[in-house]
Parts: structure tokens; C-alpha cells; sequence
């Protein structure tokens, strides 16, 4: 018979994930912020329906991001939950980023961002959270 699952940390506060998540969120806001600069040098318009988007813009929906971060893994507690929840989310975040832009070097940048920020804020939150040990 199987003994009752059990968690193998304990759980991060709320300070500790906020901390986290705005260092987290600083750091991918500030490598989005650089991809899009890069590509507006490299002559990739950046445009959504005629409307050039601000390269400040990536930061500040990164940190939005981030700050989304911090209540999922509040609410959700647990390290695969999270990520699965996370990585959905992330998914269907691209479907505007590819629908939207008239061109398709502005969709691999909007894209391109996405999966960056993704890749910085998820797993820095990830290894907060619990896991639960099915092992024992």
C-alpha cells in the first residue's frame, strides 16, 4: 500500500517569492528591453497595426509578467503545477505576438521575448516551490 504524499521543502513566504520575483522580473525586463532595441537597430519595425511598439513597453510587460508570476506561485504552491500553468500561459501569449504583427521579423521578436522572459521567470520561480516526492 502507498504512504501518502509528502512535500520535500517546505514552502518559500510570500516576501521571499516577491523578492525573487522582482529580481527575476528586472533581469528579464531588462533582456527583452535589449532584444527589442537590437531589433529596431536591425531595422525590424516593431509595428502592430501601423503603431511602432515602445521598446519600454517590452520591459514593462515583462515585469507585468513577473508580477503574475508571483501569484501563481502563490496560489498554485507546488513546482509542476506551476510550471504546467506557466508554460500554458506562456503559450497562449504567443498566439497575439504571432497574430498581430503584419511581418514576420516582428513576430519572431515579439515571440523571441516572450520565450526569453518565460525562460528567465519561470524556472526562478520554480525552484521555490515545492515538489512533491512520489518516491516514498
Amino acid at each position: 500500500m502507498a504512504t501518502p504524499t509528502s512535500f520535500t521543502i517546505a514552502q518559500p513566504s510570500t516576501r521571499r517569492l516577491v523578492r525573487s520575483g522582482a529580481i527575476a522580473g528586472a533581469i528579464a525586463a531588462v533582456c527583452t528591453a535589449v532584444v527589442a532595441a537590437i531589433a529596431r537597430a536591425a531595422d525590424v519595425s516593431l509595428d502592430i497595426n501601423a503603431t511602432a511598439i515602445p521598446i519600454p513597453a517590452f520591459a514593462w510587460w515583462t515585469l507585468v509578467g513577473a508580477a503574475l508570476g508571483v501569484v501563481l506561485a502563490r496560489l498554485l504552491r507546488e513546482r509542476r503545477r506551476f510550471v504546467v500553468v506557466t508554460t500554458v500561459a506562456t503559450a497562449l501569449s504567443l498566439i497575439p505576438a504571432i497574430a498581430a504583427p503584419d511581418d514576420t521579423a516582428t513576430k519572431a521578436v515579439l515571440v523571441g521575448a516572450h520565450l526569453l522572459a518565460a525562460a528567465i521567470i519561470i524556472p526562478t520561480f520554480s525552484q521555490r516551490l515545492t515538489a512533491f516526492d512520489n518516491d516514498r
